[in-house]
């Protein structure tokens, strides 16, 4: 009995540390909030080597106000939203309440405007190569689910699916319409 408390001890020992989250991988969700365009982020412990490889005189650093305004550089230059080829205006980048794991950060970025049909997202590159970053872009009928990678960093919103739905199925049902009508007047014309 002992052998088998041992190997469930063992088990559950292991099995916590494959839960663990990926030192590369980031996830974002950015919704419109009247005037301006909020994106909470949720980054792995990893974040910090991104931002001292980013500006290496954070190593000697002394206040937490030169990490802050390094982090906000940091924001500015590899998260970028975009309307009409324009870049949004950062206001701010905020420590925000936390919600997940110990070994994760989450922040608030908030930008300025109230249209966006591009996002650049190249946060954490500068440290993994396979770094991927999750984002899910919240609108009033729904929302678009995109990646960024090495490969493919940034993305363009395009109408939601249930616009592009709605003119499907009416082409379709006009198409539909059109092959009844010339086929009834086929059948006549027989």
């Amino acid at each position: 009995m002992t052998r088998s408390r041992f190997l469930l001890f063992i088990f559950v020992t292991l099995s916590t540390f494959s839960f663990a989250h990926d030192a590369n991988k980031a996830f974002f969700t950015i919704q419109q909030k009247e005037a301006m365009v909020e994106v909470t982020a949720e980054f792995p412990w990893s974040i910090r080597n991104a931002l001292i490889d980013a500006s290496p005189e954070l190593e000697n650093a002394k206040s937490q106000n030169d990490f802050d305004t390094a982090f906000f550089e940091y924001v500015q230059n590899n998260f970028q939203i975009r309307n009409n080829g324009s870049s949004l205006k950062l206001l701010s980048v905020n420590d925000a309440s936390h919600k997940g794991h110990s070994h994760q950060t989450n922040f608030v970025f908030l930008f300025q405007g109230t249209e966006f049909d591009d996002i650049k997202n190249t946060m954490m590159f500068n440290i993994y190569k396979d770094q991927e970053n999750f984002h899910d872009v919240l609108f009033k009928n729904g929302h678009l689910k995109f990646i960024t990678s090495l490969g493919l960093n940034s993305f363009e919103i395009v109408p939601s699916s249930s616009d592009l739905g709605g003119i499907i199925k009416m082409g379709l049902l006009l198409m539909g319409f059109i092959v009844l009508v010339i086929s009834f007047w086929l059948k006549k014309q027989l």
